[in-house]
């Protein structure tokens, strides 16, 4: 054997191993994406197989595209728009039992029998309602970044004043005497 043909010989052996090792790896990939697709969506692991859905092609298709409808069903996060309480249902507060939407600047007469108010809202925002009062004798309360999921009403005085939902820069008051 002359020495041109061991050299050959000997690339084509190392060929045949990393062809080996290559194809080793690839079983081995095919074998690791295969497994991953098994499975059951449940929560049960009972192993069984999830639900046949037809596979899409990576290949890019010549046919043009068809346009989607779009959902006849509103989108989660729209949320209707609360419209600000007027200056007649504001003063139905006066007794202190109301439901009121407000927005920054509004004003909320007080609630003279049960000792509380005059407020005024000073900021409404994704951080809570922040409502500000000072009574006859200069006492000034403030009640910062209310939210409805705080876990109840505020009070002050005999007055609770809950959040009951906050849109934007808007919210939803509820005032009624305190329990």
């Amino acid at each position: 054997m002359t020495t041109s043909e061991s050299s050959v010989r000997r690339r084509r052996g190392r060929l045949s191993a990393a062809r080996g090792v290559a194809g080793t790896v690839c079983a081995l990939l095919a074998l690791a994406a295969a497994l991953t697709g098994c499975g059951s969506d449940s929560d049960d692991d009972t192993g069984a197989p999830a639900s046949a859905a037809p596979s899409r092609s990576a290949e890019p298709s010549s046919a043009s595209p068809t346009p989607t409808k779009p959902s006849s069903s509103p989108s989660p996060t729209a949320v209707k728009p609360l419209k600000p309480s007027t200056p007649a249902e504001l003063r139905a507060c006066a007794d202190g039992s109301c439901t009121v939407v407000v927005t920054k600047g509004t004003e909320i007469p007080g609630a003279a029998a049960l000792r509380a108010g005059p407020f005024t809202v000073s900021d409404v925002g994704p951080e809570g309602v922040d409502l500000s009062s000072v009574d006859a004798s200069g006492f000034t309360s403030n009640l910062l970044g209310q939210r409805p999921d705080q876990g109840g009403p505020s009070t002050v005085n005999e007055l609770s004043i809950a959040v009951l939902t906050i849109v934007g820069d808007t919210a939803k008051l509820r005032l009624s005497p305190a329990k």
